[in-house]
């Protein structure tokens, strides 16, 4: 049976498309959203990708790509930190606690020049940490415009549950189901069509296809 990649549209599918490995939801997901608070000036973000309002990113199903009892890692700004927990809030998770990634460099700001970056922690249903230990800073350097420290992904498998999701991943992790519009994407989510979708999930998705 040949296979069509248009066969997965975003705009048409009323659930969420998952690979194999992330049966039954993400245990964890990280998602790292284009905040447009104050992102628009020359120095902004708006200068690298598209941005999103609040009200766009409040409304991504975050919680359908999720299991019954997950973790939620949603980074935000210095600007949007109080807006990342309502986000948090709308997509079914509480906020437990703040990681921050301290970057030993002075950036932009308003009032303080900023230095740090900040990653919320949520929880959902039964979902315990599985290390106890893990301290909510971090000193890391670094490395191009958004991209954020390989050591957070480390303390995400560290302390939260598997499956492991990244939503607007820049690129892939091992053991990692990605999505986004400058990777392959593992997941496809109805309504948030994307460039491409990975051979895995193309494969598993004709599986189950041709099984049907």
């Amino acid at each position: 049976m040949s296979f069509d990649v248009s066969n997965i549209d975003a705009m048409k599918i009323n659930k969420p498309l998952f690979p194999d490995s992330l049966k039954g939801g993400a245990g964890t997901v990280i998602v790292d959203p284009p905040w447009n608070v104050q992102q628009k000036g020359n120095y902004g973000a708006v200068k690298h990708y598209n941005l999103m309002t609040l009200e766009q990113i409040k409304a991504l199903p975050v919680g359908s790509l999720c299991a019954e009892n997950a973790h939620c890692w949603l980074w935000v700004t210095n600007a949007t930190m109080e807006e990342g927990f309502k986000v948090l809030r709308g997509w079914g998770f509480e906020p437990r606690s703040i990681f921050t990634w301290v970057k030993l460099r002075m950036g932009l700001g308003v009032y303080l020049r900023n230095g740090t970056e900040h990653i919320l922690l949520g929880t959902r249903g039964k979902a315990p940490v599985k290390f106890h230990a893990q301290i909510n800073y971090g000193m890391f350097p670094v490395n191009g415009h958004s991209r954020k420290p390989e050591e957070l992904y480390d303390i995400a498998e560290r302390v939260s549950p598997g499956p492991y999701l990244e939503l607007f991943a820049r690129r892939h992790r091992h053991g990692w189901s990605t999505w986004g519009n400058e990777i392959d994407s593992d997941v496809a989510i109805p309504g948030y069509p994307v460039p491409k979708y990975s051979d895995t999930l193309i494969k598993d998705f004709q599986k189950r296809t041709e099984g049907a």
